[in-house]
């Protein structure tokens, strides 16, 4: 049965440790670029934030929820960090908006993931994560090295929660490192 190297980077992080726990036989390793802190300590704090983020978007419509939500994880110069690195994100992330609002937002605040579900996944696991990306997801890293106490660790100097965007090189190093670690053979299957 063909295996995948999985990588998934803030929400679709969640989506990723789900799917390395549901299909543990099709996941050979799991990479988790700074995941959503729905599961942390202060969790309650991010819900509430979330909460606000809604009320912005009813009260005040997509553009100003986008603007508190990217305000909020990677802070007030995203905009131009965006466009410095990918030119024409920040149009991208407006035409996305709707889904990720109504769509992709209430569907992290209800999933549900535990140390349990975490015993599952038994494949390699790296989190990958910037120093500078805050307290919600610095939880976030204690809790994956706590499910996953043989997980590998990066921690990228400078980075914030766009590590993926403003920090790519050393997020690659970090990936084609831990991916070379963990080979695959050609037909997907462990070597």
């Amino acid at each position: 049965m063909p295996r995948a190297h999985v990588v998934g980077f803030s929400y679709s992080g969640a989506v990723a440790m789900q799917l390395a726990a549901d299909a543990a036989e099709k996941v050979h390793s799991l990479t988790l670029v700074e995941p959503p802190p729905v599961h942390v300590p202060s969790a309650p704090e991010f819900r509430a934030a979330n909460e606000q983020l809604f009320a912005a978007r009813r009260a005040r419509g997509l553009e100003a929820a986008l603007e508190e939500f990217l305000t909020l994880v990677i802070g007030p110069h995203w905009r131009t960090d965006m466009e410095r690195h990918l030119p024409g994100s920040v149009e991208q992330m407006r035409r996305d908006s709707r889904s990720f609002f109504d769509i992709d937002m209430p569907a992290l605040l209800a999933w549900r993931f535990a140390a349990e579900d975490a015993s599952r996944i038994k494949c390699p696991v790296l989190h990958v994560g910037g120093t500078d990306s805050g307290p919600w997801f610095a939880e976030v890293r204690r809790l994956i090295l706590g499910w996953f106490p043989n997980a590998e660790d990066v921690v990228v100097d400078g980075a914030d929660h766009s590590l993926a965007i403003t920090h790519t090189a050393k997020v690659a190093v970090a990936l084609n490192s831990f991916m070379r670690r963990h080979p695959m053979s050609s037909s997907g299957e462990p070597r």
